[in-house]
């Protein structure tokens, strides 16, 4: 007992607050269903409100809904007379429509006919395509053998043009070189022959021993000159075919023609570094002496006039020389009978120099035609000389 006692005296304010919590908790409760109450009572007016107006609404939905039948009823008994009527013309209509067909299966019947025809032209039309196509066919593989054969052959001669121009290039080098050496050869002979006149001004030039190697080197020169000349020509119609014919294709040793060329280019340049002497074989002595106050001048030699195509003019290069030589032959005073015998004939050289130069330059050929007989000679040579 006194355990229970002890017991309660403990627990005893601790039930005190747990009654005094659960009122609360109850109070609270209470207040808030009332609440709940009010906020129902609220919410069932205006859902009756809201019923009242629906079901007004609806009433007057369902008179309008009578006034409308009253419509419908009378639409219906129109549509049901339209119907009969309707049903009668599907009579007549069925009854054409017999008719129709008949007249469709009769030309069902000649359309099968004419299908069948077309049908027929139809598998010739195809046999004809079947033929055009595998002719097309036979066309192309032709023609690709074609093209390939001319590819094949235009490749080939290709190799054979730039060897010709190679071979053609480095004889004309090889050539070159030498008679370029010679050219300085003779100017040197010929300045020295020169010097040697001057000093012997007073000798009967008929009995002088110069003159004669004087006259055969000059006739030298002239011809290695004429051969260098014709050659650059040659050369340089080589390299305007070469190049024109060129455009964008790609050729094999191409560089190694360049180089022959650019070789070429480089003797041209020495070539024309290269004095030109005064010849009296271009321009023969005059017959008057020159007067006292006149002296020898000094010419340079200016190399021979270029066209336009790249050839060279001999005219223009005898023309050039004129000058000097006739300052030279004026300072050597000569016998009366020896400058009239030797004018005679520097005349006559110089008049069939000229006939021949004259002759040359009178043919109005184009320098394309000039090139084609040029490389058609030296093809010609390059295929004799290879067989």
């Amino acid at each position: 007992m006194l355990l229970l006692f002890i017991v309660g005296m403990i627990l005893s304010p601790e039930i005190k607050m747990k009654s005094m919590e659960t009122s609360e908790r109850l109070e609270q409760q209470k207040e808030e269903a009332l609440k709940v109450r009010v906020t129902k009572g609220g919410e069932t007016s205006e859902k009756e409100k809201e019923l009242i107006a629906e079901i007004s609404e609806i009433q007057q939905k369902k008179d309008d809904l009578e006034a409308e039948l009253k419509k419908i009823n009378t639409s219906l008994a129109s549509a049901q007379a339209r119907l009969w009527n309707v049903r009668e013309e599907r009579d007549q209509f069925e009854e054409a429509n017999n008719q129709i067909i008949e007249h469709l299966k009769i030309k069902e019947d000649e359309l099968s006919k004419s299908i069948s025809s077309c049908q027929v032209e139809s598998d010739v039309i195809k046999t004809w395509i079947n033929f055009l196509e595998d002719t097309w066919v036979l066309q192309q593989s032709n023609t690709e053998i074609y093209e390939k054969q001319v590819n094949d052959e235009l490749e080939r001669h290709e190799d054979y043009f730039v060897n010709l121009a190679i071979q053609l290039l480095t004889t004309y080098q090889k050539e070159l070189e030498p008679c370029i050496n010679h050219i300085a050869t003779f100017v040197v002979n010929l300045k020295n022959l020169s010097q040697r006149l001057e000093m012997t001004t007073g000798v009967d030039p008929e009995d002088s021993k110069v003159l004669s190697p004087r006259r055969n080197l000059e006739e030298e020169y002239l011809t290695y000159e004429a051969k260098i000349i014709t050659t650059f020509s040659v050369v340089d119609n080589m390299k305007q075919q070469f190049y024109a014919q060129q455009g964008n294709i790609t050729r094999k040793d191409e560089e190694r023609v360049k180089e022959l060329f650019d070789a070429i280019e480089k003797l041209r340049t020495h070539f024309e570094a290269i004095e030109r002497p005064i010849l009296e074989i271009e321009n023969p002595p005059a017959k008057t002496e020159a007067l006292p106050s006149e002296k020898k001048s000094d010419g340079t030699h200016s190399p021979p006039e270029k066209k336009s195509d790249g050839t060279t003019s001999p005219s223009t290069s005898v023309q050039g020389t004129n000058e000097f030589s006739k300052t030279e032959t004026n300072e050597q005073p000569k016998s009366p009978s020896v400058k009239s015998d030797q004018a005679l004939d520097h005349e006559a050289e110089l008049a069939k120099l000229e006939s021949e130069f004259g002759k040359v330059s009178t043919q109005d050929y184009s320098t394309d035609e000039i090139g084609d007989w040029e490389f058609d000679e030296l093809e010609r040579e390059f295929v004799s000389g290879s067989k």
